[in-house]
């Protein structure tokens, strides 16, 4: 949702939060382990995880901000990581509270998380935090009945280099590559907006591996995503249901030039299950691993559903687009015909494809590339990345693509060992369908009576959504009440100075999309009543924080400075003994300032 943690104030930056410290992992041996693996197909690892079952109850800092909200806060710290990722075994957020994680530098924040980041199965999971040393940060409403539930069950510890957004960090991928962003991408921006990076849990480890979003028969829009089967499977284990419940999809995770590699706009949702891989016949399938993701993807990731061929036919030239080593999204090029190959002993399984040197660079692929679509010059997919010899020292040697036509229904006569009941769900007979974008979708609008209101009031807001949405989920940050699930929620009333963001999801049954309004509603004093004959009465409302009041006098002379503790709602303020006139009344309350005009007239 966004928004600033509070313990981002100097007066809660101040306060002792409790630290805990994991024993770090063998990093050369994770790195030995690693280079022994790379020529065997592995998935790209990039973290370990350790265990730590942590949670409010049983560890970190407790403080008030006020009266009514609760802060818990807990540091977390394993040396010389790359970054932190969190997992939960627990999490379920009420109505209102507010989880963020940070770096301890206050650099890189991802948050506000809320209740609606819940999940039925209440497992969860975040995206990796910069840096050896983390914050966890829970704001609790004491008024709420319900009570969050978090528990950390392990972290996450990254120890090869990553970038992270919004900040400058080395690129990962090699020099040679290509950005998507680069002339040769100019005609496949649509394609790319169909290509995610997927961070892989498998046990105790996790995995960069590129995906796929592809389109069905049934133009429905649902979430399925393809990869490559091997991104399941590492050291003999396949991912189980609960791994993959806390798979992490990033989209838009590009840079914005051509030789900038500095990712913005990213995006991420978490949570798939598994829908059909060619496992059973390991290296004598076509390495292929379809997975639905448990939420509709949002319409503000501009999600474009990739158009795919079936049939048993080469391609003279195309493209492949994907996350070498997790990086920003790069484009290969390939501009001599497709030969059909294999991985493992059936023939014609796999295409293999040679690299060709384009106007920025030599795209091939590397670790992290796994699962990555291979189109053909239709911006169609064929295939999906198994691996290959390709790097930016052997540009020249080939790498090898699962056959999206020997995926399609030849791994097996079971739906769990083909794409042709996903992707044909209504048995169409298709073997080709064109990409689109989700038009369907319900699109996110509201309105309110007002932005600007006196501490104590309210807002009334309406939906003003198209396409016929089928459900809300409000968010309505220093509000009351926080949440609301129907079209038109009423009156939300605000008794605390300050400005407020509003969130709306809606869905309906081709996906959901969300609009946030940053700052859209602000809170302010109350200075009454004017004219005054003697007392000016100054409404804060319930507060975080002291409010510092100058009054000065139609000439700027300043009549008085004072300050209003947070403890105070109202504060009486007499104009007995001075002369009669206009007088300005300034409240600056943390970064907002307030002034007013007060007559007074004895």
């Amino acid at each position: 949702m966004g928004g600033t943690p509070p313990g981002f104030s100097p007066e809660i930056s101040r306060q002792a939060v409790e630290y805990r410290t994991f024993k770090a992992p063998d990093y050369d041996a994770l790195h030995r382990e690693d280079d022994s693996l790379s020529s065997l197909g592995a998935p790209e690892r990039m973290g370990v995880t350790v265990t730590s079952d942590l949670s409010p109850d049983n560890s970190g800092t407790w403080a008030y901000l006020n009266s009514n909200t609760k802060l818990w806060r807990l540091n977390l710290k394993v040396d010389q990581a790359v970054g932190l990722g969190l997992y939960f075994s627990k999490f379920h957020l009420a109505p209102g509270d507010l989880l963020y994680v940070y770096s301890a530098d206050k650099t890189h924040i991802i948050g506000a998380f809320t209740s609606l980041n819940n999940k039925k199965s209440r497992l969860f999971a975040t995206e990796v935090v910069k840096g050896e040393s983390i914050i966890v940060e829970l704001v609790e409403n004491e008024a709420n009945i319900e009570k969050s539930q978090i528990v950390i069950s392990d972290i996450l510890v990254v120890y090869t280099p990553m970038t992270f957004s919004p900040l400058l960090n080395p690129a990962e991928a090699d020099t040679c590559e290509v950005n998507i962003n680069c002339s040769e991408g100019e005609n496949w921006q649509n394609q790319a907006n169909g290509v995610v990076r997927i961070m892989i849990r498998n046990g105790n480890a996790a995995y960069w591996c590129t995906g796929s979003l592809l389109n069905n028969t049934a133009l429905n829009f649902a979430s399925l995503l393809l990869t490559a089967d091997h991104c399941a499977c590492s050291n003999g284990r396949y991912a189980i249901p609960s791994d993959l419940q806390q798979w992490i999809i990033y989209f838009k995770h590009v840079s914005k030039t051509c030789t900038d590699n500095t990712p913005y706009g990213t995006r991420s949702m978490s949570g798939a299950e598994k829908l059909a891989s060619s496992s059973p016949n390991g290296n004598n399938g076509s390495d292929f691993y379809l997975i639905h993701l448990l939420e509709a993807i949002p319409n503000d990731y501009q999600p474009f559903f990739l158009g795919w061929n079936a049939q048993n036919e080469t391609s003279n030239s195309g493209v492949s687009i994907h996350h070498p080593d997790g990086d920003v999204k790069k484009i290969s090029t390939y501009t001599s015909p497709l030969l059909y190959s294999q991985w493992g002993d059936v023939p014609e399984t796999h295409f293999k494809v040679s690299w060709s040197r384009t106007e920025n660079g030599y795209g091939v692929t590397e670790g992290g590339s796994s699962g990555s679509p291979l189109f053909n010059n239709s911006g169609l997919v064929i295939g999906q990345l198994t691996g290959g010899q390709s790097d930016c020292t052997h540009q020249s040697s080939p790498d090898y693509y699962g056959r999206f036509y020997f995926s399609w229904d030849m791994n097996g006569a079971d739906d769990s060992v083909q794409l042709k009941p996903w992707l044909d769900p209504i048995n169409s007979g298709l073997k080709m369908l064109s990409g689109s974008y989700n038009t369907k979708t319900a699109i996110a609008q509201f309105a309110s009576d007002q932005t600007v209101i006196p501490v104590g009031s309210s807002v009334e807001f309406y939906d003003l959504s198209i396409n016929s949405p089928n459900s809300w989920e409000w968010e309505f940050e220093g509000g009351y009440p926080a949440t609301a699930h129907i079209s038109n929620p009423g009156l939300i009333s605000y008794n605390k100075l300050g400005t407020y963001s509003v969130r709306l999801v809606v869905g309906n049954e081709y996906g959901k999309d969300t609009t946030t309004l940053e700052d859209y509603i602000r809170v302010v004093p109350v200075v009454y009543p004017n004219p005054t004959r003697n007392i000016v009465h100054i409404l804060i409302g319930q507060g975080n924080s002291h409010h510092d009041v100058t009054i000065t006098d139609s000439m700027g002379r300043v009549i008085t400075n004072f300050q209003i503790p947070e403890s105070i709602t109202t504060y009486d303020w007499s104009f007995m003994n001075r002369p009669s006139g206009l007088y300005i009344v300034q409240i600056k309350s943390g970064d907002n300032v307030e002034h007013y005009k007060i007559i007074f007239t004895p």
